[in-house]
């Protein structure tokens, strides 16, 4: 699969490459972007619409051998959250395609019903940037937070009681939907991994915050890069490139026993700081078995209840 896209792209960063899509995309959005936000505002549902022509966009960039491994784990959360479990997906991030790259392989084997069952907690970073950026966000479930680095910047005071106000209403919504039957997706380290910055790929202390209102979680590891970063705005005015693309889906866990055990791994650590060492190394650690189409147990694994 994919062996159609062996050859070369042409020249140009995203807003050149594929330029007429986007500007498809932006003719038949459905939904209204708006990058205000308020507290009433933090839940934002995808323009399904445009899906397929973001899905053709993130296809041509993957190389022969891209896939899912792991994908019964997938499937098992999905139906956990279904049964009304609490349900986290974490995953690594590599660049901003890859969210729609996942619907994209999902879509490729079936199972694009998967991934409308995720909701994925968003920085507001991409939906206030320039451009066109905000056509591509609105294609994914979303809850929007500011992130630690924003409140790090210059702000007024005013700024600063909005934003907090915006994560009080994100954090009720996150709390309202992980009984409604989704999955909420979550990337530990709250930005895309720079190269050279080996502090990108640490995951942020207050990822422990969000485990502890969950039961069940999947990690999952995302080896390729095809929108490598280059920018910090603007951000379809970065260079895609062809690369194999491929999900690793850890099995579903218990988050209590999980952290229990995270903070036995690391003892000098107090637990906020214990979970977030622990979910690094165990996403690096995971590795693609067998099929990319098949998963296997390992003895972590367990059969859980119908609903806990």
């Amino acid at each position: 699969m994919y062996e159609e896209n062996c050859s070369p792209l042409p020249p140009g960063d995203a807003s050149v490459v594929f330029g007429k899509q986007l500007a498809e995309m932006k003719l038949r959005a459905t939904v209204e972007h708006s990058a205000e936000l308020t507290p009433e505002s933090v839940v934002r549902w995808a323009d399904t619409g445009n899906e397929p022509r973001l899905a053709a966009i993130c296809r041509r960039l993957l190389l022969p051998g891209s896939g899912i491994s792991g994908i019964e784990n997938l499937r098992q959360l999905v139906e956990l959250a279904r049964a009304g479990n609490a349900c986290l997906l974490c995953l690594n991030h590599r660049s901003n395609l890859d969210v729609p790259t996942l619907y994209t392989l999902l879509e490729d084997h079936g199972d694009s019903d998967l991934f409308q069952r995720i909701i994925w907690i968003a920085g507001r970073k991409l939906e206030e940037d320039i451009g066109l950026t905000g056509i591509l966000v609105q294609c994914v479930n979303r809850v929007i937070v500011t992130p630690p680095s924003w409140f790090a910047e210059q702000h007024s005071e005013d700024e600063l009681h909005k934003a907090r106000q915006v994560n009080i209403a994100a954090e009720r919504a996150v709390a309202k939907l992980r009984h409604q039957g989704w999955v909420l997706g979550l990337f530990p380290t709250g930005t895309r991994v720079r190269p050279g910055k080996d502090s990108t790929k640490q995951a942020i202390e207050q990822t422990d915050s969000y485990l502890r209102m969950f039961q069940h979680f999947v990690l999952g590891k995302l080896d390729g890069c095809t929108l490598p970063v280059s920018k910090d705005r603007d951000f379809t005015h970065e260079t895609p490139k062809l690369d194999r693309m491929v999900y690793t889906f850890g099995p579903v866990r218990l988050i209590e026993d999980w952290r229990f055990r995270a903070a036995a791994r690391f003892p000098q650590l107090d637990q906020r700081a214990a979970s977030a060492q622990a979910i690094r190394e165990d996403i690096e650690a995971l590795s693609p078995k067998n099929s990319l189409t098949q998963s296997s147990r390992s003895k972590d694994d367990y059969d859980p209840p119908e609903r806990i």
